[in-house]
């Protein structure tokens, strides 16, 4: 995986807490346990490692460890901060901008058993651990490692977190390089690419998480929002709740705040 999704071992200065919510969402006390493991970032070798949410019937979420994986499973399957705003009907096509490690997709293609689900991450080494997660689903999921971005083309992205890698000239010189240890090259997609390429010819709901590229993909002027029915856009700097507000209503959304995630705002469409 990328070195920008590893974090250092912190010192161990109490015994390992097992959480009730864990418990709840793993198969399992011995599962939890090793999650918990991975949480703390404790030793447990170096290959992905396989954790069973119990809202995937038994499927596999993997995880490397010492990332932020773990993290990203318990916002998934704890905090659930991905659910759509409306009830999905079981033939619903999702579009999942920034997908991860592939939790929140692995989970509305759950919810929606006859469904499809486009999952676009950015990162290769996510895009890759999401395809190994997503497999069982077969061609109901499509994972697509690109950026979301306003042009079609390439874009360099760096970050200091897995979960937190951002494009280069988001509130910067766009000739400058990202900061970052390291520069990654990825191929840059308009929305309206994506979706064209994937076959969908709906979207029945969209979540966008792509810290801070939505500034450019979720605006008056974007075209592709017309095909979604119901959107949630977790938004980040240079975007702001006004910024992401003001997109979808004009786009035609009913627009709220998510009553889950502080960050989010919510589109609904009428008709």
């Amino acid at each position: 995986m990328a070195d920008a999704g590893r974090m250092s071992a912190p010192a161990r200065s109490r015994p390992l807490h097992v959480r009730r919510s864990w418990k709840a969402m793993l198969r399992d006390e011995h599962e939890a346990q090793m999650f918990a493991r991975l949480w703390e970032n404790e030793h447990v070798g170096d290959a992905p490692v396989a954790v069973h949410p119990r809202d995937l019937g038994g499927l596999p979420v993997w995880i490397r460890p010492g990332t932020t994986d773990a993290q990203v499973v318990d916002d998934t399957f704890v905090g659930r901060y991905h659910l759509p705003p409306m009830a999905l009907s079981p033939d619903a096509c999702v579009l999942d901008l920034g997908a991860n490690i592939g939790c929140t997709a692995a989970h509305l293609a759950t919810m929606c058993p006859r469904g499809k689900v486009l999952a676009v991450e950015m990162d290769f080494a996510n895009a890759e651990l999401a395809g190994r997660t997503l497999a069982p689903f077969g061609d109901r999921v499509a994972v697509v490692h690109a950026a979301a971005w306003e042009t079609d083309g390439e874009i360099e992205y760096a970050g200091g977190e897995a979960w937190g890698l951002r494009a280069a000239t988001l509130g910067q010189d766009p000739h400058a390089p990202p900061p970052g240890d390291r520069v990654f090259r990825v191929r840059a997609a308009r929305v309206e690419t994506l979706i064209a390429e994937s076959g969908i010819d709906r979207i029945d709901y969209a979540k966008v998480d792509v810290e801070g590229a939505e500034s450019v993909i979720v605006r008056p002027d974007s075209g592709w929002l017309g095909r979604v029915k119901s959107i949630k856009v977790e938004y980040h700097a240079p975007a702001t709740r006004q910024s992401m507000q003001e997109a979808l209503h004009s786009a035609g959304f009913a627009v709220s705040d998510d009553p889950r995630h502080p960050r989010c705002v919510v589109g609904v469409r009428s008709a």
